[in-house]
Formats: C-alpha cells, structure tokens, sequence
C-alpha cells in the first residue's frame, strides 16, 4: 500500500495495483479500478516514486522456489547434504523395477 495525502489533510493508502491513471488538472487525481476517483496534495512525481518504492520493497521477497531455497540453506549452514539426504522418506527417487509383460518366453 502507498499512503497520500486528500487536500483535506486525511490520509488515505491506497493498493497501487487497483490505480488505473493519475490525472494532474491542476490536481493530482487518482482514479481506481472500481471507478473512484481521489484528489491528493501529491504532485503527479511523487505518487509515482511511491509506486516505484512499492514495487521495489515487493520484490525484494525470492523470485522462485530455487531461490528462496538456497537463501534458506545459506542462512542455515547446519543442514548439511547428509542431512537433508537422510530425512528423505525411503524410496522416494528410485526408479521402480521393470515389469514383466505376459509369460516369459525363452
């Protein structure tokens, strides 16, 4: 969420995902997606530097699983190779043995 200020001085936060375009006539009006519209004491530059540090402080999180796993294993050095080896349930990975397909022939 972004906070901007109405002209009335009241604080508002806003879900940057949810604005469609800002307007500046001469003040700055946000429109939503429901079709709301707020005027805010923010020049047009400013609520788009909010966007930009919200975007930024959102994808500061991993950006796939691998990632956040090796983050993970980095910050816990403990959990060494063997251990994560043998808290694996038994079989899990092997290949299963080939199965016959009717009588043996010889």
């Amino acid at each position: 969420m972004i906070t901007l200020s109405r002209l009335n001085g009241s604080v508002v936060a806003i879900n940057p995902d949810l604005i469609t375009w800002i307007d500046v006539t001469p003040d700055t009006t946000v429109s939503l997606l429901g079709g709301d519209k707020i005027i805010v004491r923010e020049p047009l530059e400013e609520v788009i530097g909010a966007i930009i540090e919200f975007r930024r402080a959102v994808s500061e999180w991993p950006r796939s699983v691998s990632e956040g796993t090796l983050r993970y294993l980095h910050q816990h050095p403990d959990r060494t190779a063997s251990q994560r080896q043998s808290s694996r349930p038994p079989g899990r990975g092997s290949v299963p043995p080939p199965r016959s397909i009717g009588p043996n022939r010889t």
